[in-house]
């Protein structure tokens, strides 16, 4: 029965460990996805709702593994939408008035 516990107090925590991975590419997405437009060169500059959340990027990228999982989730969301200037990509961030701690392009080493 010990070891029955044992088993099931192991799989809740790798269930629950997935679906908080999975989490933050659900937030990165609402975030990013206003900001397809300006990546995407259909308009000139970002929209309010791309910048409110590219601002709010520096509060979730507190630790490395975070920044890992954002670099991570940006990729995907990034593949999703062919034809994203990569320069206005990385000038994004400075567009919106926001400095971040770390830097994505599709070249990105994300485990860095």
């Amino acid at each position: 029965m010990a070891r029955l516990l044992v088993l099931l107090a192991v799989i809740a925590a790798v269930w629950v460990g997935a679906a908080a991975a999975i989490l933050p590419c659900e937030r990165m997405t609402q975030m990013i996805v206003p900001c397809a437009p300006y990546l995407t060169s259909h308009v000139a500059v970002p929209g309010v709702g791309c910048c409110n959340g590219v601002r709010a990027l520096p509060g979730i990228a507190q630790t490395h593994k975070d920044r890992v999982v954002i670099c991570k989730c940006l990729k995907i969301v990034a593949g999703h939408f062919p034809g994203i200037d990569n320069k206005r990509a990385m000038g994004l961030p400075r567009l919106c008035g926001v400095r971040l701690n770390f830097s994505f392009s599709p070249s990105t080493d994300c485990d860095k």
